[in-house]
């Protein structure tokens, strides 16, 4: 994110929780995981940024393993969310919002 928006960021699966952690511009959170035997594993976050609140998937092994499988980069701006598709080497698109700008008061 941009302008100055910290992002309060809650990611888990159904075993891990990473709880949550507040970002400012330039900031990350990351973990490191092995997918499950099944190729289920499974994680997704909530998200709060401004006046955004969004729950999305951010690791799907049966959608990302075909985008990446050493590093698997996400980054948020205020328009959405990226995915970076280590295969092709190129950013996507995945999620769609829009944060407004914070006016000074």
């Amino acid at each position: 994110m941009n302008d100055g928006i910290l992002v309060y960021l809650h990611c888990k699966s159904k075993d891990d929780d990473f709880h949550q952690h507040v970002l400012a511009v330039g900031e990350y959170q990351e973990w490191s995981f092995r997918d499950n035997i099944a190729g289920t594993t499974l994680y997704w976050c909530t998200m709060d940024a401004n006046t955004l609140h969004a729950s999305f998937e951010i690791y799907n092994a049966k959608r990302d393993d075909s985008k990446c499988d050493s590093q698997c980069n996400r980054t948020m701006k205020n328009d959405g969310g990226y995915f970076y598709n280590q295969f092709q080497g190129r950013w996507e698109k995945m999620l769609f919002w829009n944060i407004p700008k914070l006016t000074p008061v």
